[in-house]
Protein backbone atom coordinates (compact mmCIF):
# COMPACT_ATOMS: atom_id res chain seq x y z
CA UNK A 1 0.00 0.00 0.00
CA UNK A 2 2.93 2.26 0.60
CA UNK A 3 4.91 1.63 -2.49
CA UNK A 4 1.72 2.49 -4.60
CA UNK A 5 0.76 6.21 -2.58
CA UNK A 6 4.76 6.40 -3.27
CA UNK A 7 4.33 5.39 -6.73
CA UNK A 8 1.38 7.89 -7.07
CA UNK A 9 3.25 10.72 -5.51
CA UNK A 10 6.05 10.09 -7.56
CA UNK A 11 3.40 10.45 -10.69
CA UNK A 12 1.97 13.66 -9.79
CA UNK A 13 5.67 14.97 -9.26
CA UNK A 14 6.33 14.48 -13.21
CA UNK A 15 2.28 15.57 -14.39
CA UNK A 16 2.69 18.80 -15.78
CA UNK A 17 -0.63 19.12 -17.55
CA UNK A 18 -2.21 21.53 -15.31
CA UNK A 19 1.10 24.13 -15.31
CA UNK A 20 -0.95 26.33 -18.08
CA UNK A 21 -3.62 26.84 -16.02
CA UNK A 22 -1.38 27.41 -12.64
CA UNK A 23 0.59 29.95 -14.36
CA UNK A 24 -2.75 31.31 -16.28
CA UNK A 25 -4.77 31.85 -12.85
CA UNK A 26 -1.88 33.34 -11.14
CA UNK A 27 -0.54 35.69 -14.31
CA UNK A 28 -3.84 36.96 -14.75
CA UNK A 29 -4.74 39.63 -12.28
CA UNK A 30 -1.59 41.17 -13.23
CA UNK A 31 -2.27 41.08 -16.91
CA UNK A 32 -5.57 42.45 -16.36
CA UNK A 33 -4.37 45.29 -14.46
CA UNK A 34 -2.21 45.84 -16.75
CA UNK A 35 -4.88 46.20 -19.79
CA UNK A 36 -7.06 48.53 -17.05
CA UNK A 37 -4.48 50.70 -16.05
CA UNK A 38 -3.66 51.08 -20.09
CA UNK A 39 -7.18 51.71 -20.95
CA UNK A 40 -7.72 54.38 -18.15
CA UNK A 41 -4.30 56.15 -18.94
CA UNK A 42 -5.09 56.01 -22.77
CA UNK A 43 -9.16 57.64 -22.13
CA UNK A 44 -7.67 60.36 -19.97
CA UNK A 45 -5.23 61.81 -21.74
CA UNK A 46 -7.86 61.71 -25.02
CA UNK A 47 -10.23 63.19 -22.94
CA UNK A 48 -7.45 66.12 -22.49
CA UNK A 49 -7.16 66.44 -25.52
CA UNK A 50 -10.42 66.82 -26.54
CA UNK A 51 -11.46 69.33 -23.23
CA UNK A 52 -8.12 71.49 -25.19
CA UNK A 53 -10.06 71.40 -29.00
CA UNK A 54 -12.84 72.90 -27.04
CA UNK A 55 -11.24 75.42 -25.41
CA UNK A 56 -9.59 76.77 -28.34
CA UNK A 57 -12.30 76.45 -30.77
CA UNK A 58 -14.40 77.89 -28.59
CA UNK A 59 -12.30 81.05 -28.34
CA UNK A 60 -11.22 81.52 -31.74
CA UNK A 61 -15.13 81.08 -32.50
CA UNK A 62 -15.57 84.01 -29.75
CA UNK A 63 -13.38 86.10 -31.59
CA UNK A 64 -14.50 86.00 -35.17
CA UNK A 65 -18.43 86.37 -34.13
CA UNK A 66 -20.10 89.98 -35.42
CA UNK A 67 -21.86 91.45 -37.80
CA UNK A 68 -20.63 94.26 -39.54
CA UNK A 69 -21.77 97.50 -41.55
CA UNK A 70 -19.65 99.85 -44.14
CA UNK A 71 -19.25 102.58 -41.30
CA UNK A 72 -19.47 100.93 -38.09
CA UNK A 73 -17.02 98.79 -35.80
CA UNK A 74 -18.16 94.74 -35.95
CA UNK A 75 -21.08 94.54 -33.65
CA UNK A 76 -21.70 91.07 -31.27
CA UNK A 77 -24.83 89.77 -29.59
CA UNK A 78 -26.35 87.32 -27.14
CA UNK A 79 -27.24 85.63 -29.77
CA UNK A 80 -24.27 84.93 -31.46
CA UNK A 81 -22.05 84.31 -28.32
CA UNK A 82 -25.22 81.18 -27.04
CA UNK A 83 -24.10 79.82 -30.86
CA UNK A 84 -20.80 79.96 -29.87
CA UNK A 85 -21.20 78.07 -26.92
CA UNK A 86 -24.04 75.62 -27.98
CA UNK A 87 -21.02 74.39 -30.62
CA UNK A 88 -18.46 73.92 -28.30
CA UNK A 89 -21.25 71.78 -25.87
CA UNK A 90 -22.27 69.62 -29.10
CA UNK A 91 -18.34 68.89 -30.11
CA UNK A 92 -17.86 67.71 -26.26
CA UNK A 93 -20.99 65.00 -26.75
CA UNK A 94 -18.28 62.22 -27.20
CA UNK A 95 -17.29 62.99 -23.34
CA UNK A 96 -20.24 64.27 -21.71
CA UNK A 97 -19.45 67.48 -21.59
CA UNK A 98 -23.04 68.42 -21.27
CA UNK A 99 -23.52 65.45 -19.54
CA UNK A 100 -23.45 65.69 -15.81
CA UNK A 101 -21.97 62.68 -12.64
CA UNK A 102 -23.30 61.79 -9.32
CA UNK A 103 -21.19 63.08 -6.26
CA UNK A 104 -20.97 62.53 -3.00
CA UNK A 105 -20.08 64.93 -0.43
CA UNK A 106 -16.95 64.06 1.30
CA UNK A 107 -18.24 66.13 4.23
CA UNK A 108 -21.91 65.97 4.68
CA UNK A 109 -21.79 62.10 2.37
CA UNK A 110 -24.83 63.53 0.86
CA UNK A 111 -25.25 61.96 -2.94
CA UNK A 112 -26.03 64.47 -5.50
CA UNK A 113 -26.03 65.03 -9.18
CA UNK A 114 -23.67 67.72 -10.75
CA UNK A 115 -23.12 68.97 -14.02
CA UNK A 116 -19.76 67.99 -15.74
CA UNK A 117 -18.49 71.14 -16.91
CA UNK A 118 -18.18 74.75 -16.55
CA UNK A 119 -17.72 76.79 -19.86
CA UNK A 120 -16.31 80.83 -18.84
CA UNK A 121 -15.83 83.30 -21.94
CA UNK A 122 -14.45 86.75 -20.85
CA UNK A 123 -13.76 89.74 -22.64
CA UNK A 124 -10.89 91.26 -21.48
CA UNK A 125 -9.92 94.61 -22.75
CA UNK A 126 -7.79 98.27 -21.63
CA UNK A 127 -9.20 99.95 -18.80
CA UNK A 128 -10.94 103.26 -19.38
CA UNK A 129 -7.63 105.34 -18.68
CA UNK A 130 -5.03 103.22 -20.22
CA UNK A 131 -1.70 104.03 -19.97
CA UNK A 132 0.99 102.45 -22.08
CA UNK A 133 3.94 102.89 -19.56
CA UNK A 134 2.11 101.15 -17.25
CA UNK A 135 -0.58 98.74 -19.23
CA UNK A 136 -3.64 97.90 -17.08
CA UNK A 137 -6.33 95.35 -18.48
CA UNK A 138 -9.56 94.50 -17.17
CA UNK A 139 -12.48 92.29 -18.20
CA UNK A 140 -15.07 94.13 -19.74
CA UNK A 141 -17.75 91.24 -19.43
CA UNK A 142 -18.11 87.27 -18.96
CA UNK A 143 -21.16 85.06 -20.06
CA UNK A 144 -20.94 81.00 -19.13
CA UNK A 145 -22.31 77.80 -20.23
CA UNK A 146 -22.32 74.15 -18.77
CA UNK A 147 -24.47 73.05 -15.97
CA UNK A 148 -21.24 72.53 -13.54
CA UNK A 149 -22.42 75.16 -11.60
CA UNK A 150 -20.20 74.72 -8.44
CA UNK A 151 -17.31 76.08 -10.62
CA UNK A 152 -16.34 79.59 -10.71
CA UNK A 153 -13.62 81.49 -12.16
CA UNK A 154 -9.93 81.21 -12.04
CA UNK A 155 -8.90 83.84 -13.20
CA UNK A 156 -11.02 86.71 -12.29
CA UNK A 157 -14.41 88.13 -12.60
CA UNK A 158 -15.76 91.63 -13.82
CA UNK A 159 -15.82 92.92 -10.52
CA UNK A 160 -12.59 91.55 -9.37
CA UNK A 161 -10.57 91.95 -12.36
CA UNK A 162 -10.68 95.80 -13.28
CA UNK A 163 -6.85 96.54 -13.38
CA UNK A 164 -4.94 93.83 -14.52
CA UNK A 165 -1.84 93.25 -16.39
CA UNK A 166 -2.77 90.54 -17.66
CA UNK A 167 -5.00 87.16 -17.76
CA UNK A 168 -4.29 83.79 -17.33
CA UNK A 169 -2.20 81.02 -15.56
CA UNK A 170 1.32 82.55 -13.45
CA UNK A 171 4.17 82.73 -16.34
CA UNK A 172 1.18 82.21 -19.02
CA UNK A 173 -0.18 85.41 -18.88
CA UNK A 174 -2.19 86.93 -21.63
CA UNK A 175 -2.99 90.93 -23.23
CA UNK A 176 -4.95 92.47 -25.66
CA UNK A 177 -3.12 94.26 -28.13
CA UNK A 178 -3.08 98.31 -28.10
CA UNK A 179 -7.02 99.12 -28.90
CA UNK A 180 -7.94 95.35 -29.16
CA UNK A 181 -9.68 92.92 -27.23
CA UNK A 182 -9.20 89.55 -26.40
CA UNK A 183 -11.31 86.66 -25.48
CA UNK A 184 -9.89 84.65 -23.04
CA UNK A 185 -11.67 81.11 -22.31
CA UNK A 186 -11.71 78.61 -19.05
CA UNK A 187 -12.97 75.70 -19.08
CA UNK A 188 -13.60 73.49 -16.37
CA UNK A 189 -14.79 69.82 -16.22
CA UNK A 190 -14.86 67.13 -14.15
CA UNK A 191 -13.31 63.97 -15.53
CA UNK A 192 -14.58 60.18 -13.97
CA UNK A 193 -12.06 57.08 -14.23
CA UNK A 194 -14.29 54.84 -17.21
CA UNK A 195 -13.73 51.47 -15.06
CA UNK A 196 -12.66 51.66 -11.77
CA UNK A 197 -12.06 54.91 -9.27
CA UNK A 198 -8.56 55.00 -7.83
CA UNK A 199 -7.64 51.38 -9.70
CA UNK A 200 -5.11 52.73 -12.42
CA UNK A 201 -4.22 56.16 -9.93
CA UNK A 202 -6.61 58.13 -11.97
CA UNK A 203 -9.15 59.09 -9.51
CA UNK A 204 -12.42 61.82 -10.06
CA UNK A 205 -10.63 64.96 -10.89
CA UNK A 206 -10.99 68.61 -12.52
CA UNK A 207 -9.08 69.28 -15.71
CA UNK A 208 -9.11 72.79 -16.38
CA UNK A 209 -8.11 74.31 -19.83
CA UNK A 210 -7.36 77.84 -20.98
CA UNK A 211 -7.10 78.85 -24.19
CA UNK A 212 -7.18 82.98 -25.90
CA UNK A 213 -7.85 84.56 -28.96
CA UNK A 214 -7.36 88.34 -30.38
CA UNK A 215 -10.13 89.51 -32.29
CA UNK A 216 -9.34 90.33 -35.35
CA UNK A 217 -11.29 93.36 -36.48
CA UNK A 218 -12.50 96.35 -34.59
CA UNK A 219 -15.00 95.56 -32.46
CA UNK A 220 -17.94 97.70 -30.94
CA UNK A 221 -17.05 97.63 -27.69
CA UNK A 222 -19.59 100.00 -26.51
CA UNK A 223 -22.96 99.11 -27.27
CA UNK A 224 -26.14 100.08 -25.81
CA UNK A 225 -26.22 102.01 -22.74
CA UNK A 226 -25.43 99.58 -19.72
CA UNK A 227 -24.62 96.13 -22.12
CA UNK A 228 -20.98 96.27 -21.80
CA UNK A 229 -20.86 96.26 -25.46
CA UNK A 230 -23.14 93.29 -26.41
CA UNK A 231 -26.47 94.04 -28.55
CA UNK A 232 -28.98 91.52 -28.10
CA UNK A 233 -31.68 92.77 -30.73
CA UNK A 234 -33.12 89.21 -30.81
CA UNK A 235 -34.45 89.50 -27.45
CA UNK A 236 -32.92 86.32 -25.82
CA UNK A 237 -31.54 85.25 -22.56
CA UNK A 238 -28.22 86.15 -21.92
CA UNK A 239 -25.96 83.51 -20.90
CA UNK A 240 -24.68 85.06 -17.84
CA UNK A 241 -22.41 83.61 -15.69
CA UNK A 242 -23.94 83.33 -11.73
CA UNK A 243 -21.99 85.64 -10.09
CA UNK A 244 -22.71 88.81 -12.32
Amino acid sequence: MENKLLSTFRQLKRNESGLAMVELAVSLPFFIGLVVCGVETANYASVIMQLNQITIHTADSAARIGSTTPTANKTISEAQIKDVFEGSLREGDRIAVSGSHSYIDPITGVLSIRGNTRIILSSVEQVAAFNASAPRYRIRWQRCAGSAAFYSSNYGTKSTATSITGIGPVGRQVSPPPGGVLMFVELQYYFKPLIVNGFSKLTDRTISQVASMVVRENRDTVGPVGSDGIYNVENVTAATCPWT
